[in-house]
């Protein structure tokens, strides 16, 4: 009698491994959805090496990474970025080991690009609403920095000075490579 319930419970628990392991390999991951309202050019995790980047300003000095700023934004006589700009930031994703050139960064301080109705001056309780109301967890890291986090993805409200919307798209480090 005891060895057909221990029997049981083993197949019981090897029916609900097999549960889990089919939703994790299965289920769709989550990528945010580009609004359909934005003038960003490209979107995070858009694979970057089909891209022409002609017409693009390329800010130099990165290692592992590439940043080029939007059509219409340039540069300026120092070789730096303008305060006012969209760039993109490209990194091999979703590990820096797997190679490619993916959008992995957007930094947005153009206040005239939007994303999600916000843009880089919004209000800390717009960004909160809209985040939140999409399902990403929200907290402010610093008086002038709120976070939005869901599934790797995060987006950042930066005050201050310059305000600033980035979004981001986590990149794991598995092999430890140095840069």
């Amino acid at each position: 009698m005891k060895m057909k319930k221990a029997f049981a419970a083993i197949a019981a628990l090897g029916v609900l491994a097999a549960a889990i392991w089919a939703a994790a390999v299965f289920a769709e991951p989550y990528f945010p959805p580009k609004p359909e309202d934005t003038a960003l050019e490209f979107w995070i995790c858009d694979d970057g090496s089909s891209i022409d980047w002609s017409g693009h300003d390329e800010i130099t000095g990165w290692m592992g990474a590439q940043e080029f700023l939007g059509k219409g934004y340039h540069i300026d006589e120092r070789g730096e970025r303008p305060p006012v700009r969209v760039s993109y930031i490209l990194t091999a994703w979703p590990d820096y080991a797997d190679g490619g050139r993916y959008v992995t960064e957007i930094q947005i301080t153009d206040p005239a690009v939007s994303v999600y109705g916000l843009t880089a001056g919004s209000e800390p309780a717009e960004f909160e609403r809209v985040m939140t109301s999409m399902g990403y967890e929200v907290e402010t890291a610093e008086d002038h920095i709120q976070r939005a986090a869901r599934d790797g993805f995060l987006f950042s409200m930066y005050g201050g000075d310059t305000p600033e919307l980035r979004i981001s798209a986590e990149v794991g480090n598995r092999d430890g490579i140095v840069f």
